[in-house]
């Protein structure tokens, strides 16, 4: 009986535990070529959730729309390596009592956050200023307060990106990439 009433209190804490999954998000990023020819790429596909102590979010691989086909397909090939890493993921550890002054509809705050972020199996650590917002009782937003600067030599990236290079016969692409993001989070 007392393990009974152990595993039905468990699941009662479980069960009130805050749920809040990614609805809406936009993940964009610029790159320039040949010093002076700055493209702006969008990732389609985003999912994630946050359990109030850690924030979680997946963006396929495959959903890189750069507006050339072929160019999505070589970024995904040589660079992402999108075949063995279908995922680039993004965690940060956030627990609700950073939000704690989000008590009303339009309440905003900015917080310098640890973003762990893995792109074709490599990891990095990139601190960013992240705005929140409060849309209602259920909905928080968080957004780029201004672009993160993604070195993509922290994830292993150049030898792709000179693949790409090479292959498009191109003077340069830069290896610093700017990047913006827009997601809400809505409690269920």
């Amino acid at each position: 009986m007392k393990a009974l009433t152990l595993v039905l209190a468990l699941t009662a804490g479980f069960a009130h535990a805050a749920t809040w999954q990614l609805k809406d998000a936009e993940l964009q990023f610029n790159t320039v070529k040949n010093e002076t020819v700055s493209e702006t790429h969008t990732f389609k596909t985003l999912s994630g959730h946050w359990d109030e102590k850690t924030a979680h979010i997946d963006i396929s691989a495959k959903s890189l729309d750069t507006l050339i086909p072929i160019r999505d397909e070589r970024i995904w090939q040589y660079v992402l390596l999108a075949d063995k890493y279908t995922d680039i993921t993004v965690s940060v550890s956030l627990n609700k009592a950073q939000l704690s002054a989000l008590t009303k509809p339009n309440d905003s705050l900015v917080l310098e956050l640890p973003l762990n972020i893995t792109i074709a199996g490599n990891n990095a650590i990139i601190e960013a200023p992240v705005h929140f917002s409060k849309l209602g009782d259920n909905k928080i937003n968080a957004k780029t307060e201004k672009p993160i600067l993604l070195d993509t030599t922290q994830f292993a990236l150049t030898a792709g990106i000179a693949k790409l290079q090479e292959i498009a016969g191109l003077k340069s692409i830069d290896t610093t990439v700017p990047v913006v993001f827009n997601v809400t989070f809505v409690k269920e």
